[in-house]
C-alpha cells in the first residue's frame, strides 16, 4: 500500500474486516453443518481454517486502529 493516502488505506481495510467477518461466518456455519452430519474429520480441518480467518481479521483490525491513529494527511508507507 505504499504512497496510498490514509483515506484509501482505511476504506480498504474496513473492506478486508467485513469480508473477513463474513468468511468467519460462513465458516461456521459450514463447520456447524459437519459436526451434524459426522464428518469429525473434516470439521477439524475446517476448524483449523476457521482459526486462521480468525486471525485474519484480527490483524485487519489492528491494522485499522493503527491507520485510524495516524495524523491526516501523513500517506501509507506499510
Amino acid at each position: 500500500m505504499s504512497g496510498w493516502s490514509l483515506d484509501a488505506a482505511i476504506t480498504m481495510e474496513r473492506r478486508h474486516i467485513l469480508e473477513g467477518e463474513m468468511r468467519v461466518s460462513r465458516q461456521e456455519a459450514l463447520v456447524q453443518k459437519l459436526i451434524l452430519k459426522g464428518h469429525e474429520e473434516l470439521a477439524i480441518r475446517a476448524t483449523d481454517l476457521l482459526g486462521l480467518l480468525r486471525e485474519f481479521v484480527a490483524f485487519a483490525k489492528e491494522r485499522l486502529r493503527t491507520l485510524e491513529q495516524r495524523p491526516v494527511g501523513q500517506p501509507d508507507r506499510n
